[in-house]
């Protein structure tokens, strides 16, 4: 079995424990792959925030991760259909396709061989 690149390919920095209380506009919690980007994208508005991490960044479920991005949840679809409507399984699916397009564009100027495959 092959290792994330978050398990054995990249050196991530280790950060102090924070000692005391902090003051800050958002607080993400959780430093895996969705709190880092929103780190980033707050970071790129200039909004004050803090993110905190129980273990070490990039360890827990992004440790492990596929790295596949996508808006094809079949099941979920159809569970937010039955419990909640077509209009809201669309803006779930409308918001994550917003948001592959927000992954591509942030690719751009990194080398991490994104590629658009298609699903069967």
């Amino acid at each position: 079995m092959h290792n994330s690149v978050w398990a054995s390919q990249v050196e991530l920095p280790r950060f102090p424990k924070l000692k005391q209380d902090i003051k800050t506009e958002v607080l993400i919690v959780g430093g895996g792959l969705a709190g880092l980007l929103c780190a980033f994208q707050l970071n790129r508005q200039g909004v004050a925030y803090v993110l905190i991490e129980a273990d070490r960044i990039c360890r827990g479920v992004t440790r492990n991760t596929t790295a596949k991005i996508t808006s094809q949840h079949g099941f979920l679809y159809d569970k937010l259909i039955r419990e909640f409507g077509p209009e809201t399984a669309r803006a779930y699916w409308e918001a994550n396709e917003a948001a592959i397009d927000v992954y591509r564009t942030l690719v751009e100027s990194v080398d991490c061989d994104f590629e658009t495959r298609d699903n069967y």
